[in-house]
């Protein structure tokens, strides 16, 4: 069975010694979701740099739901209700980006944010200006770290996925 663990959407310490309890007790959690170390972390927001540099050097990948990090944190409130604004605050999502760290998109709840994985995905080309080419690379290397089994399924995944972006690229190029 392959497991999935929400971890670091609360503010956490930034080590076991930290004073305020609270704080204490999340980075306990999220260090103790960290050595567990499940397939995928949901979310990984407010994760101290003491526990993303030990992702960076074995990596963990993560879910990221950049429309429910936006609403959940109130990033889009500090930038009069912009969502593109409020998501270039995301505390780890050009990280991410920057390191190509492995990560997937995701809705989180698309009936509550409403929402689509296509809007997602366009909100990073709004937000970052990240490429055709990175997006593909997402996408693709979330099948990766899907829940499917199979191989074979992997596989058909993979090549449907490139064949549409081969489809839209001949669209564009016409």
């Amino acid at each position: 069975m392959r497991v999935a663990i929400h971890c670091g959407e609360v503010p956490c310490g930034s080590s076991t010694n930290e004073q305020d309890a609270s704080l204490k007790k999340a980075f306990d959690e999220a260090m103790r979701v960290i050595e567990f170390r499940p397939d995928r972390l949901g979310h990984g927001l407010l994760l101290p740099e003491s526990i993303t540099s030990i992702l960076q050097n074995d990596p963990i990948p993560i879910e990221c739901c950049p429309t429910s990090n936006v609403m959940t944190l109130e990033l889009a409130q500090h930038h009069e209700g912009s969502l593109i604004e409020g998501l270039r605050g995301h505390p780890q999502l050009s990280k991410w980006l920057k390191n190509q760290y492995p990560i997937s998109i995701n809705t989180d709840d698309s009936g509550v944010f409403n929402t689509t994985l296509t809007r997602e995905l366009l909100l990073l080309v709004e937000a970052y200006g990240v490429d055709e080419f990175t997006i593909r690379k997402i996408i693709l290397n979330s099948i990766d770290h899907c829940f499917e089994q199979s191989d074979d399924v992997r596989f058909v995944l993979r090549e449907n996925v490139s064949m549409q972006f081969e489809c839209i690229a001949m669209c564009l190029d016409h």
